[in-house]
């Protein structure tokens, strides 16, 4: 009966961008949980997720120009992820408790989270979700142009390289191996979001 409460108190979400930052163990309702590395397999990890920048309110995650401190009216893409045979994504599965998976779920506006238990390995004695770019965020990559173009943050880019360095030896590698070529321009942007964690999903 023990495991079973212990399984229903904790899920984990992987990520296969920014999130491999967070690798310390988390306390959820009093335990202690460790984040897992592993790997998603059958799927593969690709710059898809597209947010309209200057849509967004103060309120909302979103980018500004470090020297002027303004919101430009650009388009910015992250990561993503999406089922393909053959292919495996690694990452960092990390614990979060129901507030934690409500307060991702209300600020990953661009993405859905999904059931990805079976895809992820280790096998660990829990739910495992991860979070995949709308239709909607995904149709965006593919209308760019001139007037509202699309870019990454340089940022984010270094910070998800950063994070995979620290997961372990050959992880930088593997990311660079199993994710598609960045096919946008890297600006610099200051990422704006007033909740207390601030960090991508991806």
């Amino acid at each position: 009966m023990g495991s079973t409460e212990t399984r229903l108190s904790i899920d984990y979400v992987f990520g296969y961008g920014s999130l491999v930052e967070f690798i310390e163990p988390a306390i959820v309702d009093g335990q202690v949980f460790p984040a897992v590395p592993g790997r998603l397999r059958g799927f593969r990890r690709f710059w898809g997720a597209v947010m309209n920048n200057w849509e967004a309110t103060d309120a909302e995650k979103h980018f500004v120009d470090p020297e002027s401190g303004l919101k430009p009216r650009i388009k910015v893409a992250y990561l993503d992820v999406e089922e393909r045979d053959g292919s495996t994504v690694n990452g960092l599965a990390i614990p979060a408790g129901a507030a934690r998976l409500a307060e991702l779920d209300l600020r990953e506006v661009n993405y859905s989270r999904v059931d990805v238990s079976s895809a992820f390995h280790p096998r660990i004695a829990h739910r495992v979700f991860t979070y995949v770019g709308t239709d909607a965020a995904r149709r965006r990559s593919k209308s760019e142009n001139l007037d509202v173009p699309i870019r990454v943050s340089r940022q984010y880019v270094r910070r998800v390289k950063r994070g995979f360095e620290a997961l372990g030896p050959g992880s930088l590698a593997e990311y660079e191996r199993t994710t598609e070529p960045l096919s946008y321009l890297e600006r610099d942007l200051e990422l704006r979001y007033p909740p207390p964690s601030g960090q991508e999903v991806g």
